[in-house]
């Protein structure tokens, strides 16, 4: 393989279904778009699907389920709520607690990444395509990683360590919500440092979000941002009836055009061999 790509999911409940392939249903439609796009060159590029839902879906539904029998109304709303808020309020940092859903997000997005290192070399380039919420939860991710990676001379794995990290694409990304309480805000590193000169002049972060999701900021607005996020492209997607309403939050997955836009990305860092 000559490229690793791996993609986070975002806020809401979400299945932990697969397909034969291991693929997780959430991102099966994009990465079919992918590989359709990529034409001959798909079989360069291997994927895997990152899964943390179930860290904080189970927590929900208890919380959920215990108030049936509450006086409590438009339990619809309340639902959808609980699932987006407890997202966004479960996964933080508590303190030294190992144990916070916070650590156990992570481990899952780590579980993900061994499974993709398994099926790619140590040197492989990395792109990570983050949905929303899990923008911010990569980000958190990276970061936590490279405060180790300048402990160790010469980690045992570029690829584990994030130094091949060559691309983020970020989508209905509400990271911006996120930097408030910081001031200076910092990014993360970006691009990883074990990547080749001419990989380095081809690295991207790239951050796409539709003029009428709410929930989908720009990026390079932010303080220090600009210095690592190459492009905030905003572009409607989904059909006509949801592109120009908050709906267009969950249609990225299925957009032809931004389909189009990261397998362009994609086909970029490809080696020249390959095109």
């Amino acid at each position: 393989m000559k490229l690793a790509v791996a993609i986070v999911h975002g806020i809401g409940t979400q299945a932990d279904l697969r397909d034969d392939e291991g693929v997780h249903d959430y991102a099966r439609r994009l990465i079919g778009g992918l590989r359709r796009r990529l034409g001959d060159h798909a079989p360069h590029v291997a994927f895997e699907s990152l899964f943390w839902a179930s860290v904080l879906d189970t927590r929900e539904q208890a919380y959920l389920d215990a108030l049936a029998k509450e006086p409590v109304t438009w339990r619809w709303l309340r639902r959808i709520v609980t699932s987006f808020l407890g997202d966004a309020s479960g996964y933080r940092q508590v303190g030294q607690v190992h144990d916070s859903a916070y650590e156990q997000v992570h481990e899952h997005l780590r579980d993900g990444l061994n499974r993709l290192r398994a099926r790619v070399g140590h040197d492989t380039p990395l792109v990570v395509l983050c949905h929303s919420l899990g923008g911010h939860i990569f980000s958190n991710f990276v970061w936590d990683q490279q405060q180790l990676n300048p402990t160790i001379s010469s980690p045992s794995d570029d690829f584990l360590a994030l130094e091949t990290l060559a691309g983020l694409v970020t989508f209905g990304c509400n990271i911006p919500l996120f930097t408030f309480a910081y001031d200076p805000v910092v990014p993360i590193r970006f691009p990883g440092d074990r990547l080749s000169p001419e990989l380095r002049q081809k690295a991207r972060w790239l951050n796409f979000y539709a003029p009428a999701d709410s929930l989908g900021y720009p990026l390079r607005p932010l303080q220090n941002y600009a210095q690592v996020v190459h492009e905030d492209r905003s572009q409607p997607v989904g059909p006509w009836y949801k592109r120009h309403t908050p709906l267009s939050h969950f249609e990225y997955w299925t957009d032809a055009r931004f389909h189009d836009y990261v397998a362009q990305f994609l086909r970029s860092l490809l080696p020249a061999d390959t095109q």
